[in-house]
C-alpha cells in the first residue's frame, strides 16, 4: 500500500491501515530526501518497482526538501457500509 501511495499520492483505506502507512510513507520519504546509494538500496528493498522509486528520490525529494517530518497527512471521510468501518484519505 505504500507503493501505492507514494504513486497515486492519494488512497482512501481505512483508518487503521492509514495509521500504519502513515508511519512507512514518511520513512520512505525520508529515504528519498537523504538521496544516497544506500538509501535507494532500502527503499528498493522496500517498495520493489522503479518508478515508485525514482518518484521517491526526484519528485517527492525535491517536494519536501525545506520539510523536516509530517509528509502525510490523514482526512477521515466517511463510514463505510458494509462493515461500518471508519474510512480515511493519506
Amino acid at each position: 500500500m505504500v507503493s501505492q501511495l507514494v504513486k497515486h499520492e492519494r488512497i482512501e483505506t481505512t483508518v487503521a491501515k492509514a495509521k500504519e502507512i502513515r508511519r512507512l510513507g514518511d520513512n520512505m520519504v525520508q529515504l528519498g530526501k537523504e538521496g544516497s546509494h544506500f538509501a535507494a538500496r532500502h527503499a528498493a528493498a522496500f517498495v520493489r518497482e522503479d518508478d515508485v522509486i525514482h518518484k521517491l528520490f526526484t519528485e517527492l525529494a525535491y517536494r519536501y526538501e525545506d520539510r523536516a517530518s509530517g509528509y502525510t497527512r490523514l482526512l477521515r471521510t466517511r463510514i463505510r457500509v458494509g462493515d461500518v468501518a471508519p474510512m480515511a484519505y493519506i
